[in-house]
């Protein structure tokens, strides 16, 4: 209880969620955690095996500790960065899963990069690209990020 009161910038339903299951899937795990309920977030994982949701403005809406399977899953085939194939996020702390390093928090987007990525998606929709994860159809259901 006195850990509750030590930090007033998490907020108490935060604190108070209940440890996510190393048994469940990475899909279910994103499908349960906190976003920003306009839509506007991002979600990453970082370099301690931490998978968190970010705001706009890069404040962290919720975080949960990956274990080993659940990081593998999160690349789904894709190379592993080197740093993560020891990364277990449930040995980090609660602090500082809501209070990481700046090199586990997303950079934001310049709008530079976000002309770039407006291109780029315009550019796909010219050419009938409906759905970005190799081997999934526009059929299977929206991925939720």
């Amino acid at each position: 209880m006195a850990d509750k009161l030590l930090d007033p910038i998490i907020p108490q339903a935060v604190v108070d969620q209940q440890p996510i299951g190393n048994n469940m899937s990475l899909r279910d795990i994103q499908k349960l955690m906190k976003k920003d309920p306009n839509g506007h977030h991002i979600s990453s994982l970082g370099y301690d095996g931490v998978l968190r949701t970010f705001d706009n403005e890069r404040n962290i809406l919720d975080a949960v500790g990956l274990n080993p399977t659940q990081i593998r899953e999160y690349y789904d085939g894709l190379p592993i960065p080197e740093r993560l194939l020891t990364a277990d996020g449930r040995n980090i702390s609660r602090w500082d899963m809501f209070h990481p390093d700046a090199e586990n928090i997303p950079r934001k987007f310049t709008e530079e990069d976000k002309a770039k990525i407006r291109a780029y998606n315009e550019e796909l929709e010219k050419r009938g690209v409906t759905c970005c994860i190799p081997g999934k159809s526009a059929d299977d259901g929206k991925p939720e990020y």
